[in-house]
């Protein structure tokens, strides 16, 4: 274990106690109520760089393992056959992966890959799926809040799918560019290349540029040191919620 000295607070913490509370946050634990610790007891973490893949099933390969996302910010994919792919759920802090492929593993259809991918370096929690099935049967009471788990993790990705769908490419382009930034000092930064958002919103790169290059010259967002800087993030907003 090693130590990070928070400047806001001046106080030590170790990386085990920074797990317990992102732990203690999740809806995993509070899905699994008093006998979810014993998963905890069991788990081991792990990290990954920026761009990674760390999790990956497709037809014929053993599940990826449970695991809950401690801190980062990764991407859950699908790939087809023809090698297109779509993004389609975030995780970040206290967000479970794997879930659905750990209760109905035949979900991925052959020629098909599921897999998540760093987007920033991430540090993650390996749960044992053979603990986990332990606790999950061991109260009747557990299985009403575990379906509603598994429940948000699959709306999550309902929801950005029909976004993807419904919505013009502008409106998906802004929308992802919010949900990929982060807060660095003052700024509100997105790392991540036009090949990227044009992964996740299930589009090709020719067409992300167009609209990287509008939203440019509208003063909405800027490219600096490799990243983007949005600028003007109120119409940022506004283009996410465009409909034509």
């Amino acid at each position: 274990m090693y130590a990070i000295t928070t400047a806001r607070s001046l106080r030590v913490t170790t990386q085990r106690d920074i797990v317990r509370s992102v732990w203690c946050e999740s809806r995993l634990r509070a899905a699994l109520g008093k006998d979810a610790d014993r998963l905890l007891d069991d788990a081991t973490e792990a990290n990954v760089g920026a761009g990674e893949v760390f999790c990956e099933v497709r037809d014929g390969y053993a599940p990826p393992p449970l695991a809950m996302i401690v801190s980062g910010l990764a991407r859950v994919y699908s790939t087809s056959s023809q090698g297109r792919q779509v993004t389609v759920r975030y995780v970040a802090n206290g967000d479970v992966i794997g879930l659905p492929v750990l209760l109905a593993p035949g979900i991925v259809k052959p020629g098909t890959t599921l897999a998540v991918q760093a987007l920033e370096p991430c540090h993650f929690l390996k749960i044992s799926m053979r603990k986990f099935r332990e606790v999950a049967v061991s109260d009747p009471q557990n299985m009403w809040p575990l379906l509603q788990e598994l429940a948000v993790s699959m709306m999550d990705g309902y929801n950005l799918l029909s976004q993807n769908v419904f919505q013009p490419v502008r409106a998906r382009v802004a929308r992802h560019l919010l949900d990929l930034s982060h807060i660095d000092g003052n700024q509100s930064v997105v790392n991540a290349s036009q090949q990227t958002i044009a992964d996740a919103i299930g589009s090709v790169r020719e067409v992300v540029s167009r609209v990287i290059v509008q939203l440019r010259d509208n003063g909405i967002i800027r490219r600096e040191d490799g990243h983007y800087i949005i600028c003007d993030i109120r119409r940022l907003h506004v283009a996410a919620t465009e409909n034509d």
